[in-house]
């Protein structure tokens, strides 16, 4: 039985270090406090749980009993490129960062992280916008995780 409830974070970073090289780094949370930094190192990625949907249908909370829930997690990957040259000018943003969301989709959706209790990942319709702020551009994906929670842990 998994007790952590935030298992899937580390894999997601390990899945997305061997499948997406051109990444320099690959964080969770610990990692934000770089985005505040002057000069994060780039390209790079951040992993985030969002929170959870809960599915509260009888066939969901397993039957009568209800000793077992499914949840869907939500993760977010927020890919960080560098775009702004010495001068300010800019570069072409979509040439790195279009490539990097290829890649970190391809990696990832699709992709079961425990075949004992997760299903595979897939994107979410849940967005969060793309953001623009002093020479960096941040693209964030949203991917959901279906899990059977159960009183107790993972089944």
């Amino acid at each position: 039985m998994v007790t952590d409830y935030l298992f899937c974070e580390p894999l997601l970073i390990n899945r997305l270090r061997e499948q997406v090289p051109d990444f320099v780094e690959v964080t969770g949370v610990a990692g934000l406090a770089q985005m505040n930094d002057d000069n994060p190192i780039c390209p790079m990625a951040y992993v985030m749980y969002l929170g959870d949907t809960v599915n509260t249908s009888t066939a969901a909370t397993g039957g009568s009993m209800q000793r077992m829930q499914f949840v869907t997690q939500l993760w977010a990957v927020v890919i960080c490129v560098y775009f702004a040259d010495g001068r300010g000018l800019g570069a072409d943003i979509s040439s790195e960062a279009g490539p990097l969301i290829k890649k970190t989709v391809d990696a990832l959706a699709g992709w079961k992280p425990n075949v004992d209790i997760a299903r595979a990942l897939t994107r979410s319709s849940q967005t969060l916008p793309a953001q623009y702020e002093d020479g960096y551009g941040y693209y964030p994906l949203v991917f959901q995780l279906p899990v059977p929670a159960a009183i107790g842990g993972y089944r």
